[in-house]
């Protein structure tokens, strides 16, 4: 392939960066899930394998969730497990689609989501009467090793059929992410909306963050935000682990590409990382680049030990790191016909496999001078 845009690791200052190993994997063209140095140089490949999401576990395992829900009932989607090798050791089917997410729990157990249409017995309570004839809600799933369902949340049963997007109300929910919450300052503090285990996810059409008690599965916090208009077709919003900067903070990847009509948009055409102190639905810290940093679908974001923030800008197919101030100190770019998915950082013991490559070399590489690193608006807040 000859292109005039510089691919693979274009921007990299060891000094200034969490070193590791990335972890991504594709949804368009090529199917496999990567795993890459510093340097952008190959370390394993889980091929071929259409993975919406690719984690790799402390066992050396690679966790995948395959499907993606497009406004369709189809029941493709599946969790599996793979050795370092490619082999398959675990899989999961759930009663519907698997799709966007997963993970792997302290105690073993795999937390997933899964896309069901919504019983007859509540769309009638559905006033549009147009709607009434298929709505595509999500549910919740916690299963064991052994695959028995030890906990489950259907949207359905708790959430309000008529509070929806106009223009997306087949898909209702399109949740994209899901995360039993960590040890954290707002529990400890005695805000039991926080409880470790209660759990947060995503659903995009809806343009909001939700926060699931795990005992009472009523939602006990939610997050729509009110940052140029508030969160529009967001992804990955996450609670920072204790022992990271910015611990008890929600971190999100406000993609700015709502389907909702499009008077009622802000800020389209312009993605923003957020980092929310969620107890005060306050931002404390954001990414933004103005329209140079846009993914209207995917992407996610983490925060890293060092303070920094990965960013993977699935649509502009690049993955780059940040640093407080803005700076961009790692970014790599893969071809615009390979579109990934998601994207996160490991250190380099994170399994036996990887702590046996031992250390690899890290070699800086600089951006031509007329290349500016730094964004015009890296903000504290």
């Amino acid at each position: 392939m000859i292109t005039v845009y510089p691919l693979g690791v274009t921007i990299y200052l060891p000094d200034k960066c969490y070193n590791g190993y990335t972890v991504f994997s594709y949804e368009v063209g090529i199917q496999s899930a990567k795993i890459i140095d510093m340097n952008g140089n190959l370390v394993n490949e889980i091929s071929p394998v259409r993975a919406a999401r690719a984690k790799l576990l402390k066992n050396g395992n690679i966790l995948i969730v395959s499907g993606e829900a497009w406004s369709t009932w189809r029941n493709e989607g599946d969790v599996r497990e793979y050795d370092w090798r490619g082999n398959v050791v675990w899989s999961y089917k759930p009663p519907g689609l698997a799709h966007h997410d997963v993970q792997r729990l302290e105690n073993g157990n795999t937390l997933l989501l899964y896309q069901e249409k919504v019983p007859q017995e509540y769309l009638e309570k559905v006033k549009d009467l147009e709607r009434r004839k298929i709505i595509l809600s999500d549910a919740v799933l916690e299963v064991t090793p052994k695959k028995e369902i030890v906990w489950e949340w259907h949207g359905h049963e708790h959430l309000d059929l008529n509070w929806y997007n106009p223009l997306c109300s087949i898909d209702w929910m399109h949740t994209n992410t899901v995360q039993a919450l960590p040890e954290n300052r707002h529990y400890d503090a005695g805000d039991e909306r926080f409880k470790p285990g209660n759990v947060l996810i995503s659903p995009r059409s809806l343009d909001t963050i939700l926060l699931v008690d795990r005992e009472t599965k009523e939602v006990v916090w939610k997050y729509r935000g009110d940052y140029h208009g508030g969160l529009q077709g967001q992804h990955e919003p996450y609670m920072v682990e204790k022992g990271l900067p910015g611990a008890g903070n929600i971190l999100v990847f406000d993609n700015g590409s709502s389907t909702m009509p499009l008077k009622s948009l802000k800020h389209t055409g312009e993605s923003y990382v957020l980092e929310i102190d969620p107890p005060r639905e306050r931002i404390i810290w954001k990414y933004e680049n103005g329209e140079k940093f846009f993914s209207k679908f995917r992407s996610s974001v983490q925060r890293l030990p060092n303070g920094n923030t990965l960013i993977c800008e699935a649509d502009g197919c690049r993955i780059f790191e940040v640093t407080m101030e803005g700076e961009i100190v790692w970014e790599y770019t893969i071809p615009y016909a390979h579109r990934i998915g998601r994207a996160y950082r490991v250190p380099y013991d994170q399994c036996p496999q990887t702590e046996a490559l031992g250390k690899p070399k890290e070699k800086p590489v600089l951006p031509p001078p007329e290349v500016q690193t730094k964004t015009r608006f890296p903000t504290h807040l």
